[in-house]
C-alpha cells in the first residue's frame, strides 16, 4: 500500500525519528517501516456473508466475548 495524500504520521512515531541516533539511511528505512505497519494496520478485513449473518457463534459454535475471543460457554 501507499500513503495517499492525507496520510499523516503518528505523533509517537515522529516522536521517535526525531531522537533516533543512527544514519539517515537507517532512519528512512524505519520511517518507510512505520508508514507500513500504519497503512496495514488500517485495513479492515471484510468478513464473509456467514459471519454477518451469525455474529453471536464462532467457527466451533462458541459464544463470542465482547473481546472477539471465543468462550467455552455455549448458550
Amino acid at each position: 500500500m501507499k500513503p495517499g495524500k492525507t496520510f499523516v504520521l503518528s505523533k509517537t512515531t515522529k516522536r521517535m525519528m526525531a531522537l533516533m541516533g543512527g544514519t539517515t539511511e537507517n532512519r528512512n528505512q524505519f520511517k518507510r517501516m512505520m508508514i507500513d505497519a500504519q497503512l496495514s494496520a488500517a485495513v479492515i478485513p471484510r468478513s464473509s456473508r456467514d459471519d454477518r449473518n451469525n455474529n453471536n457463534k464462532g467457527k466451533a459454535n462458541y459464544a463470542m466475548n465482547n473481546t472477539g475471543t471465543a468462550s467455552t460457554a455455549v448458550e
